[in-house]
C-alpha cells in the first residue's frame, strides 16, 4: 500500500510539473509573440514615417532658401540667376513659404473623400512621387512659377501623408504601445526639419537636394513592400486579406488582442463607417464637449507660433542676434525639437497631460516674454555679448515644451476621446483646420515682423499662449480626472467582457 501511494504521489507530482511547464511555455510564447509583433509594428511605422521626414524638409525649405538667393558667393540657386532672384517681391517669397500649407489642407479633404477608391498604399506611393518631383523643381527651377509648382506638389504630398499615415499606424498592434508609434511620427517630422537645416550648409544646392530626395525615394520603396491598409481592405470587402494583415502585428496567442482585432474588422465593414461624411462624423461624435474644445486647441497649436516660425527660423534668429550664427542657432533649436519627445519619454515624469499642457503653456509664455525683452534691449543698445545665449536658451526651452505639450496633446486627446467609428473623419477635419491655420500664420508672420518688429511678435505670442492656457482651464475637460472614457479603454473593456463571456459559455458547454 505504501508503495502504491508513493507511486500515485510521484505521478501526481509529475502531472503538476508538466502542467506548470506547459503554462510557462505558453506564457513564453505569448511574450515572444508580443515582442516580435511589436517590433514589426515599429518597423512598419518607421517606414511610413519617412513621409513625415519629407514633410519636415518641406517646412524648413524656406528657412535658408531666400538668403541663399542673395548670397554674394553663390551666383546660382538651382538654375535661377541672381539678377532674376532680386526681382522676387516679399509677397512672392511669403507665398512660396506658405503655399504648401494651404495645399496640404485642401488635399486632406480630397484624400479622405477618395480613400476607399484609391487606398493607403497607392496614395502614399503617389505622395512619395510628388515629393521627389517637388525637390527636382525646387533644385533646377528657373523662375518663380517653377518654384510655386514645386511647393504645391510638396504640399499635396504632405497633405496625403498627414491624413493617411496616422490612421494607418493606428491599425498596427496593441494600444499599449501606441504612444511609442506616435512618438516616432513626431520625431521623424522634427528630424526632417533638422536634416533640411543641416543640408543647407552644404556648398552646393544640388547636394542638399540629394539629401532631401533620399527620404521620399526610400518612402516609395518601403511602401512597395508594406501591406495595404486593413481599413481600406474592409471597406472594399476584402476582410480575409485585412485579417491576415492585422495578424502580423497583433498577438496571435492573446484572446483579448484577437477580440480587439475582430472588433476593428467588424467596425471597418459597417456602411456608416465606409460612407461617413466629414460633417456627419463631426456632428455624430459622442463626446462633443471634448471634441469641440480640442479642435479649437488645434487652432491655438498653430497660432502659438511653434510650427509657423519653423518656416522662417534662420531669418528670425538673424533679427534676434546671439552668440551663434543664425544658421547654427536654428540647427540647435531643431535638434532640441527632435530630441524633446524621446527625452521626455526617457525621464518618464508622472505628470498628467492636462497639468502638463497648462504649465508648459505658462513657461512657454515666460520664455517668449524674455526673448521679446532681449530683442527690445538689442534694438535700443545694439549687440551685447552679455546676453549672447538668450535667444538659444529661451527658444530652446520654448520649442522643447511645445513638442511635449501643444504639438502632441491635442491630437492625443482627439484620438482618445473619439470613438473608432468617427476617428478617421474627425481627425481629417482637425488636419484640415490645423494646416489652414498654419497657412494663415505663415502668411501673416513676415508682415507682422516688418510692421511691429520681431520683439513685439514674441510678446504677441506670449499673449496668445496666455489665452490658450485660459482656454484650456475654462473649456477643456480635465482628462486626468474626467469621467469621459477613452475609446481605448472602451475597446479593451468591451473586448475583455466579450472574451470573459465566451470563456463562461465554453465552461458551461464543457
Amino acid at each position: 500500500m505504501g508503495t502504491v501511494g508513493k507511486l500515485e504521489h510521484q505521478a501526481s507530482t509529475r502531472k503538476m510539473l508538466s502542467q506548470q511547464s506547459s503554462s510557462d511555455s505558453v506564457e513564453r510564447q505569448k511574450r515572444c509573440g508580443a515582442w516580435a509583433e511589436k517590433w514589426i509594428a515599429v518597423m512598419y511605422t518607421v517606414v511610413a514615417s519617412l513621409g513625415y521626414v519629407s514633410v519636415g524638409t518641406m517646412v524648413a525649405w524656406s528657412c535658408n532658401a531666400f538668403s541663399k538667393l542673395h548670397d554674394s558667393d553663390a551666383q546660382r540657386f538651382g538654375q535661377l540667376e541672381l539678377t532674376d532672384v532680386e526681382e522676387l517681391t516679399q509677397n512672392q517669397k511669403t507665398s512660396l513659404a506658405a503655399t504648401p500649407a494651404l495645399a496640404a489642407a485642401v488635399t486632406s479633404v480630397v484624400t479622405y473623400k477618395l480613400f476607399y477608391r484609391v487606398g493607403t498604399k497607392l496614395f502614399m506611393l503617389s505622395a512619395a512621387t510628388l515629393m521627389i518631383g517637388a525637390n527636382f523643381l525646387l533644385t533646377f527651377g528657373s523662375s518663380f512659377w517653377f518654384f510655386s509648382v514645386g511647393r504645391i506638389l510638396a504640399g499635396i504630398g504632405a497633405g496625403i501623408t498627414v491624413t493617411l499615415v496616422p490612421p494607418y499606424v493606428d491599425e498596427f498592434g496593441s494600444k499599449q504601445y501606441k504612444p511609442l508609434l506616435d512618438s516616432i511620427l513626431y520625431v521623424q517630422f522634427a528630424l526632417g526639419i533638422l536634416v533640411q537645416l543641416m543640408s543647407d550648409l552644404l556648398p552646393f544646392t544640388e547636394l542638399a537636394s540629394v539629401v532631401g530626395t533620399t527620404f521620399p525615394i526610400f518612402l516609395f520603396i518601403g511602401f512597395l513592400f508594406l501591406p495595404e491598409s486593413a481599413r481600406y481592405l474592409c471597406g472594399t470587402q476584402q476582410v480575409n486579406r485585412a485579417r491576415s494583415v492585422l495578424k502580423r502585428t497583433h498577438v496571435a496567442n492573446d484572446a483579448l488582442a484577437a477580440q480587439i482585432m475582430e472588433n476593428s474588422l467588424a467596425q471597418w465593414q459597417q456602411p456608416a463607417v465606409v460612407g461617413c461624411k466629414l460633417v456627419s462624423g463631426l456632428r455624430k461624435a459622442q463626446n462633443p464637449r471634448l471634441v469641440a474644445p480640442v479642435l479649437m486647441l488645434v487652432v491655438f497649436q498653430q497660432f502659438v507660433g511653434g510650427l509657423p516660425m519653423m518656416f522662417y527660423l534662420s531669418r528670425i534668429f538673424t533679427l534676434t542676434d546671439g552668440q551663434y550664427t543664425p544658421e547654427w542657432t536654428a540647427i540647435y533649436v531643431a535638434a532640441i525639437f527632435a530630441a524633446a519627445i524621446p527625452a521626455w519619454r526617457l525621464v518618464n515624469l508622472k505628470i498628467g497631460d492636462y497639468k502638463l499642457l497648462v504649465w508648459s503653456g505658462l513657461v512657454m509664455a515666460g520664455s517668449m516674454a524674455v526673448l521679446g525683452w532681449h530683442c527690445h534691449r538689442q534694438a535700443i543698445e545694439g549687440h551685447s555679448d552679455e546676453y549672447g545665449h538668450v535667444p538659444l536658451v529661451c527658444y530652446g526651452l520654448y520649442i522643447f515644451l511645445y513638442a511635449i505639450g501643444f504639438q502632441r496633446l491635442p491630437w492625443k486627446w482627439l484620438d482618445d476621446g473619439v470613438e473608432d467609428e468617427r476617428a478617421f473623419p474627425v481627425r481629417t477635419v482637425a488636419t484640415c483646420i490645423s494646416w489652414t491655420s498654419l497657412y494663415l500664420c505663415v502668411r501673416i508672420l513676415p508682415f507682422l515682423i516688418g510692421l511691429i518688429g520681431v520683439g513685439w511678435v514674441f510678446w504677441n505670442i506670449t499673449i496668445v499662449l496666455v489665452f490658450a492656457v485660459l482656454f484650456v482651464l475654462l473649456t477643456v475637460p480635465n482628462l486626468d480626472q474626467s469621467d469621459i472614457q477613452s475609446k481605448t479603454l472602451a475597446n479593451c473593456s468591451s473586448s475583455s467582457s466579450s472574451v470573459s463571456n465566451m470563456q463562461i459559455v465554453m465552461e458551461d458547454v464543457v
